[in-house]
């Protein structure tokens, strides 16, 4: 696609503007371009074995800066919004420190079959608004696939006091993936039976990240970039260079309780987040290992440093 300079593109002002206005209040992670020794991808989540965060437009080039010599890529955030988040015991708090989250559904995809993701995407749109939830929607292009998206404040807070936000987002998504399945299996049965169908995944489980609007994909040169439902028709895949990244800032805007009568009929049907014992289908690391391999490749660049 692009090439692209990170250093300079995480400086852009507007870049780190929408970055730190999605991911206030949630749990970050950065993923790197360096990997371990076995070629795994190194997912960093704490900083002097505090959870990262961003509060304001600065960390985002600061947080780039500090991890240098891993070279940091992509910036995720938390589909949870906590209370607090100063320590681990705050991030793993999820039934009690968490106060809001985003629904997502993940259209998991390929760049070069973008059209055809949009349509998928817009069948999951179309079942949300026959569920009366429209204004609070917006879509994320990730890179590979598309994000559909619930703003986390189209919940009341009435409703989070009744229902766990945990229990919320992972019972509206899968609830909404079982109503439309259907008709996705048929789209990409008429498309091409050849060509591996695209999946939807319901991947709310308590630490799920998903690409903050405006980062860089962790493996392409485009930009995650959010746009509204009334964009689908008109969407096309340049607006993702990075050079000019067309991103909407209305998926800043909800409408407050939108989606509560969607939560309590989703919750009453699925029920609550289950955990799955299965394989991932990516590598995390736990805080100690990050925390050591952290501390070898500063002792490295220390090394060299005195070196010149």
């Amino acid at each position: 696609m692009w090439v692209i300079d990170l250093l300079k593109y995480y400086s852009n002002p507007y870049v780190q503007q929408e970055i730190t206005d999605f991911a206030k209040n949630r749990w970050i992670a950065i993923h790197c371009e360096v990997k371990t020794k076995d070629n795994r991808p190194i997912l960093i989540r704490y900083m002097n074995t505090k959870p990262i965060t961003i509060r304001r437009t600065n960390d985002v080039i600061d947080i780039i800066k500090h991890f240098s010599y891993l070279r940091p890529r992509t910036i995720y955030a938390s589909a949870s919004l906590y209370r607090v988040l100063e320590s681990k015991s705050h991030a793993l708090d999820y039934w009690n420190n968490v106060a809001a989250r985003t629904p997502t559904w993940d259209i998991d995809s390929t760049i070069d079959r973008w059209k055809e993701t949009l349509k998928v995407a817009r069948i999951i749109v179309n079942a949300l608004e026959s569920e009366g939830v429209s204004e609070s929607v917006y879509l994320v292009w990730s890179g590979n696939g598309v994000h559909v998206r619930v703003h986390e404040n189209a919940f009341s807070q009435e409703l989070y006091s009744k229902i766990n936000p945990i229990n919320i987002g992972y019972a509206i998504v899968q609830y909404i993936i079982n109503k439309v399945q259907g008709a996705i299996n048929k789209l990409s049965h008429n498309v091409n039976s050849v060509i591996t169908p695209i999946k939807v995944e319901n991947l709310m489980d308590p630490q799920r990240v998903f690409t903050a609007p405006l980062s860089i994909h962790r493996t392409l040169d485009v930009a995650t970039i959010a746009f509204k439902p009334e964009e689908l028709s008109d969407f096309d895949i340049s607006w993702t260079n990075p050079e000019k990244p067309r991103s909407n800032k209305k998926w800043r805007k909800y409408v407050s309780g939108e989606g509560d009568e969607l939560a309590e009929k989703a919750f009453t049907e699925i029920g609550g987040y289950v955990l799955k014992r299965k394989a991932k289908r990516t590598v995390k690391f736990g805080k100690t290992a990050i925390i050591n391999l952290i501390r070898e490749a500063e002792k490295k660049l220390n090394e060299n440093n005195d070196k010149k």
